[in-house]
C-alpha cells in the first residue's frame, strides 16, 4: 500500500470540510436536520410560530450518554432566510421556557424584525419530559388530621425533594426565619446540610438515575447546569444551518448569553445582556450581590419617599419603616388562624413580599410597598387593617393545593418546602434555580463555614440584605450534585450590549459593570430605574414611557444595524418613580 502524500491528506480534508459546509447550507430554520431538531407542523412557512423538540446528549463528551428531548420554538421572520439569522431569547428564571420568545417579540416588534426567534425550556424545566420540580397533583396533599407535635413539611408531600421537616420555607434570596437571629439561621443551615447529603434521598431518588446507551446509569442533577445549555444552543445552531447565532438574555438569561458568548465566540452575531447576574461563577459573590442589590431597593424607595411626602402613604418612610421591622423582629406583626392561635409574620417573609413587589420594572411596585407598610405600621391603630395585612402576605406563602396552611393547620408549609408550584402570586420552589446555580458556581460550605459567612456580614447590611444574603446561603452552598462551575466570562472580541438598571433590585447594578468589564469589546447601556431589568417600551404601565422610548430606541438600532450606543451612556429619568397611587 501506498502511503498517502500530505498533498493527499489536506486535499482530501479539504473535500470533507467542503461537503460538510454544504451539508450544514443545507439545512435552514425551514428545514433543519430532521435527527435533531423536529417542528411538529410539516411545511412551515414565514411569519409561523412553530413548535418542535431538540434531542441533545445528557453529557455532550460522552456519545453513550442518554439522549434528552428538550421543547422549543421559533417565530419565523416574515422573509425567509431571516436577514438577521436567529436569535435566542432567554427570559430568565432559569424557568424561562419555549413561549419566552413569543411573548418578548410581540412587546418589542422592532427589535426582533428580520429575526428567526426562538426560545428553549432548558434541562428540567416544566414542559420538557423530566423536570425539577415536584408535581402539585402527585406530591401533595392536605392532610386530614396531624400528630400530637402538629402538622409537619412531611404530612404535606411525598416528594423526594422536599425540606426535611422543621426547615422553614427558603425562597429566591429570602427565607422564613428572622435573620439577626442566631438559632434561627443555624437550624436552618443545619437542614439544609442534611438535605444536600450524596446520600440523602433528594440526590439518590430514582427519579434522577437516568440509564445511558450502554446500562451505566447517570444522575440528571449532575447535567443541568449552564454549560451543557450552551451545548444545547449551539447544536440547535448547528441544526438550523446558521453559522452565527444573536442572544437576548433577561437576568438568568444574561448569564446564559455570557456563558454561550465566552464557549463559542465565533458563533455570536450579536448580544445583548439585560439585567446582569454577575460573570464570577461564585456562590459568595452572588450572596453578597443579592444582599447589596436588596438593601439598595429599600434606600431608594424610603429615599423617593422623604421626596415626595405628600404621595408616598408612610408619613415619616423612614422611622415607619424600621417600627415595622422591629415589630416582626419581636413577633407583633401576627394573625389568627382557623384555631384562634396568634402566627407571626418574620422579617424574613416581610422582606420576600417587600422584594416581589419592588422588581416590577413599571414601578407600580413602590405604592404597593408604602401601603402595606403603612397598614404593617404602628401609627395605623387599625389593629384589624394590620392582622389583615400579615394575612395577606402569608396567604401569599403559606399555601398547598391553594389551602393557606399557616390559617387552616396552624403552620406555614407551601412551595418554598414542597417544591411544587402551587400557582400563587407570592413565594416560589427555589429548587430550579438551586439546581442549576448549585452547580454553576463554585463552593461548597459546611454549617460552620456558612455561618461564619453570615456573621461576618450581618452587620454590613440591612435587614433586606441579610435576608437575602442567608436565603442565597442555604439555597446554593449545601447542594448535593457536585459543581460544574463555568469560566468566567471574559471574551475581548464579543461587542456585547450589556443593559443595566441603575437601582435594580434583583441583580444588582454592581453586577452589569462588571459584566461590561468581562467584554471588553462591550458598551454599558444604563438606565435611571427601578426593578428587575429595563422596561419594554409600549407597556401602559411604565411610569416614564418617552424616556423608556428612548432608551429602548438604542437597544433597538444595535440589533438592527449592529450599532452599540456610546459605552457608559445614562438614560436619564424625567419623572419620579411614583410612591403612592
Amino acid at each position: 500500500m501506498v502511503a498517502s502524500t500530505r498533498s493527499d491528506v489536506s486535499e482530501g480534508t479539504c473535500l470533507l470540510q467542503t461537503e460538510r459546509g454544504k451539508r450544514l447550507q443545507a439545512r435552514t430554520s425551514l428545514k433543519p436536520d430532521r435527527n435533531v431538531l423536529q417542528w411538529r407542523v410539516s411545511g412551515p412557512k414565514a411569519g409561523d410560530t412553530i413548535d418542535g423538540t431538540l434531542k441533545v446528549s445528557m453529557d455532550p463528551s460522552d456519545p453513550d450518554s442518554p439522549d434528552l428531548v428538550l421543547q422549543v420554538q421559533m417565530i419565523l421572520a416574515e422573509t425567509q432566510p431571516a436577514p438577521n439569522g436567529p436569535i435566542l431569547v432567554h427570559c430568565g428564571g432559569p424557568s424561562s421556557g419555549a413561549s419566552c420568545g413569543a411573548r418578548v417579540a410581540k412587546s418589542s416588534p422592532g427589535h426582533y424584525k428580520g429575526y428567526d426567534v426562538w426560545s428553549i425550556t432548558q434541562r428540567g424545566m416544566q414542559g420538557n419530559n423530566l423536570t425539577l420540580l415536584c408535581d402539585s397533583n402527585t406530591d401533595s396533599m392536605l392532610p386530614e388530621t396531624c400528630g400530637l407535635g402538629g402538622c409537619k413539611v412531611s404530612d404535606f408531600t411525598t416528594c423526594d425533594c422536599a425540606l426535611p421537616d422543621g426547615t422553614p420555607q427558603i425562597g429566591e434570596i429570602w427565607a422564613d426565619v428572622d435573620p439577626r437571629k442566631e438559632s434561627d439561621v443555624r437550624t436552618m443551615f443545619e437542614k439544609m446540610s442534611d438535605w444536600g447529603m450524596k446520600t440523602a434521598k433528594c440526590y439518590t431518588s430514582e427519579k434522577w438515575q437516568i440509564e445511558g446507551k450502554c446500562g451505566k446509569k447517570w444522575n440528571f442533577l449532575d447535567y443541568v447546569g449552564t454549560q451543557y445549555l450552551a451545548q444545547d444552543i449551539d447544536v440547535f445552531r448547528k441544526a438550523i444551518g446558521a453559522d452565527k447565532m444573536s442572544v437576548y438574555g433577561y437576568s438568568y438569561g444574561t448569564y446564559v448569553g455570557a456563558v454561550y458568548a465566552t464557549v463559542f465566540p465565533e458563533n455570536i452575531h450579536r448580544i445583548v445582556l439585560d439585567g446582569n447576574m454577575s460573570p464570577w461563577p461564585q456562590k459568595n459573590q452572588q450572596a453578597l450581590g443579592d444582599a447589596e442589590a436588596n438593601d439598595k431597593a429599600i434606600a431608594k424607595l424610603l429615599l423617593d419617599c422623604r421626596a415626595d411626602p405628600a404621595r408616598c402613604s408612610l408619613s415619616n418612610a423612614e422611622e415607619e419603616y424600621m417600627a415595622v421591622v422591629e415589630m416582626a423582629h419581636q413577633g407583633k406583626l401576627t394573625a389568627r388562624t382557623k384555631s384562634g392561635a396568634v402566627f407571626p409574620l418574620t422579617v424574613g417573609m416581610l422582606m420576600a413580599y417587600l422584594q416581589m413587589k419592588y422588581t416590577s420594572n413599571t414601578g407600580l411596585g413602590f405604592p404597593q410597598c408604602t401601603q402595606t407598610l403603612a397598614k404593617l405600621s404602628p401609627n395605623n391603630t387599625n389593629q384589624t387593617a394590620r392582622s389583615e395585612t400579615v394575612g395577606m402576605i402569608l396567604d401569599g406563602f403559606c399555601v398547598v393545593k391553594g389551602v393557606p396552611t399557616w390559617y387552616d393547620y396552624d403552620v406555614c408549609v407551601g412551595p418554598g418546602q414542597t417544591m411544587a408550584q402551587e400557582g400563587q402570586a407570592l413565594g416560589d420552589t427555589y429548587f430550579e434555580q438551586c439546581a442549576i446555580w448549585g452547580v454553576d458556581q463554585a463552593g461548597l460550605y459546611r454549617v460552620e463555614d456558612a455561618l461564619g459567612r453570615w456573621r461576618a456580614n450581618k452587620e454590613k447590611f440591612g435587614d433586606a440584605g441579610v435576608a437575602a444574603l442567608i436565603g442565597d446561603i442555604a439555597g446554593y452552598s449545601f447542594w448535593p450534585a457536585t459543581a460544574t462551575p463555568n469560566a468566567p466570562m471574559v471574551r475581548a472580541s464579543v461587542p456585547v450590549l450589556v443593559v443595566g438598571n441603575l437601582f435594580d433590585t434583583a441583580t444588582g447594578y454592581t453586577w452589569s459593570q462588571q459584566m461590561r468589564q468581562a467584554f471588553s469589546k462591550g458598551a454599558l447601556l444604563t438606565w435611571q430605574g427601578v426593578g428587575h431589568t429595563m422596561p419594554r417600551a409600549g407597556n401602559p404601565n411604565n411610569y416614564d414611557p418617552v424616556a423608556i422610548e428612548k432608551c429602548q430606541a438604542l437597544v433597538r438600532e444595535y440589533m438592527q444595524n449592529g450599532t452599540l450606543p456610546q459605552d457608559g451612556h445614562t438614560c436619564h429619568s424625567t419623572k419620579p418613580v411614583p410612591v403612592g397611587l
